[in-house]
């Protein structure tokens, strides 16, 4: 069984399907409600597990119920969690619009920063590792740690304080949204073209665009897209890992992200597959 490691941020998510968006009055109805696994190392290392990887998660949580909650869904899952313990979990609240799309209300308490655990045995059987900027000193040190070993490191880059960890990966997937923020797609794959990594753009419902070109989504009914992303990172560090190439990686990608959004969990392997 292939080995992927995501470090970075883990928290709790209470999702609210609203009957409708934006709201009218002071109250709107709620159509359903669940509790899951939220943030993007949390979500990737999730989905790399649900697609036949032995997944490991470097993350923080609080001392509290939250946190325990929270290690238990993903000990469920069959993540291999390495927590260190803060005073208090993140939380998010999610509201998923009719349409599937979302927005998202996070807490994010303080968290210790400095990594205790020994980077070299956090990596021991590890074929690939994903970073998503949100514990930035962790990353860079298991990002550097890694490298030196030869294993790749897929960067999660979508918030512009994150930049500087783009030194240590060796495949960078970006966001829409933060190539917006850079001046366009066309921009900040030039800036990533230049800077000798893998490179590639998100873009939703468009597919994603990258170094050799443009691949079109995978067309589903969504019926939510959180946490869309971040399986779409777990399943490209683990087809890394697996040997994949670039352009199939990133097809592996974008097949598991487009079920998660049509089923709102991230899908099985065979289902991936199926629709490969």
């Amino acid at each position: 069984m292939v080995g992927v490691l995501a470090v970075g941020w883990a928290n709790l998510d209470q999702r609210y399907y609203v009957e409708q968006f934006p709201p009218q009055g002071s109250r709107t109805g709620v159509r359903a409600y669940r509790e899951t696994i939220g943030g993007p190392a949390a979500v990737a290392a999730q989905a790399a597990a649900r697609l036949g990887a032995q997944a490991h998660l470097v993350s923080r949580v609080g001392k509290d119920a939250a946190g325990a909650r929270l290690a238990a869904m993903l000990r469920e899952e069959g993540v291999r969690t390495h927590l260190q313990l803060g005073p208090a979990t993140p939380v998010s609240a999610v509201l998923v619009t009719p349409e599937g799309e979302r927005y998202i209300f996070p807490y994010r308490p303080s968290l210790p920063e400095e990594l205790e655990a020994d980077p070299h045995k956090l990596l021991e059987g590890v074929g690939a590792v994903l970073l998503d900027g949100r514990w930035a000193r962790a990353g860079r040190v298991v990002g550097q740690a890694a490298r030196t070993l030869g294993i790749p490191v897929v960067f999660d880059l979508d918030r512009e304080e994150d930049w500087p960890l783009v030194e240590v990966a060796t495949h960078v997937v970006a966001s829409e949204e933060l190539a917006h923020r850079r001046g366009g797609v066309k921009r900040l794959m030039a800036e990533l073209g230049t800077m000798g990594v893998f490179y590639a753009v998100t873009l939703g419902a468009q597919g994603v665009a990258y170094g050799g070109g443009h691949l079109p989504a995978y067309r589903v009914s969504a019926q939510d897209t959180t946490g869309a992303g971040d399986v779409f990172h777990g399943a490209f560090a683990l087809a890394l890992a697996e040997g994949k190439e670039g352009e199939a990686a990133l097809r592996f990608a974008s097949a598991a992200a487009a079920l998660h959004c049509a089923q709102a969990a991230p899908p099985s392997r065979e289902q991936v597959e199926a629709l490969l």
